[in-house]
């Protein structure tokens, strides 16, 4: 069946996916830090490489990723170098889609301890929090513009960049500043 000249394959790849039904409804409310949306995000078609973004959903924190393949080694690889440090309240889920890239979502589970939950297909709106920041990114990184000559170094400013801007929906605080201050409340509840 074809939907506007795209073929709509009705049932996940995903073998063993955890439906995002399962997650808890405590996600949707934004309040308990920890639970992140991921996506590729691809300049070109004929591109070799994409670029990862993960964003968690109370602070917006953004981590973006030069990927040199659509592989989900690499993916995995690339999450998990970049969750390893993040303390431990602050690794709950991932919620990605149903993209080639996210089929060995076991063993990220097992290499940061956050379980994989999967959105309905063509449901892109279920990690809306991710697809908002895809369009912000798309200032620095133009839709139809190859993402291959790209560097590193340019990926990592539009980070510093992106979680040093001032956010309406974090009361005017940037990303960096709202970490810093659930980190602090997190210290305080714990003595």
């Amino acid at each position: 069946m074809k939907l506007f000249g795209r073929k709509v394959k009705r049932n996940s790849k995903i073998p063993e996916g955890k439906s995002i039904d399962l997650r808890s409804k405590l996600v949707l409310r934004r309040k308990q830090p920890g639970h992140w949306e991921t996506d590729n995000m691809e300049g070109i078609k004929t591109d070799k490489t994409v670029v990862s973004v993960t964003v968690e959903r109370v602070a917006r924190l953004t981590l973006l990723s030069k990927l040199d393949n659509h592989q989900t080694k690499t993916k995995i690889e690339v999450l998990a170098q970049r969750t390893k440090n993040l303390p431990e309240f602050f690794r709950g889920t991932i919620t990605a889609d149903n993209g080639a890239e996210n089929t060995a979502h076991q063993e990220l589970t097992a290499l940061t301890g956050m379980p994989v939950f999967f959105c309905h297909p063509y449901h892109s709106w279920e990690k809306g929090t991710v697809e908002n920041m895809n369009g912000r990114i798309r200032k620095y990184f133009p839709k139809g513009e190859s993402l291959d000559s790209v560097t590193p170094e340019e990926i990592a400013w539009a980070e510093r960049k992106i979680n040093s801007t001032p956010r309406k929906c974090l009361q005017f605080l940037t990303p960096y500043e709202k970490i810093l201050e659930i980190v602090e409340k997190e210290k305080r509840r714990r003595q």
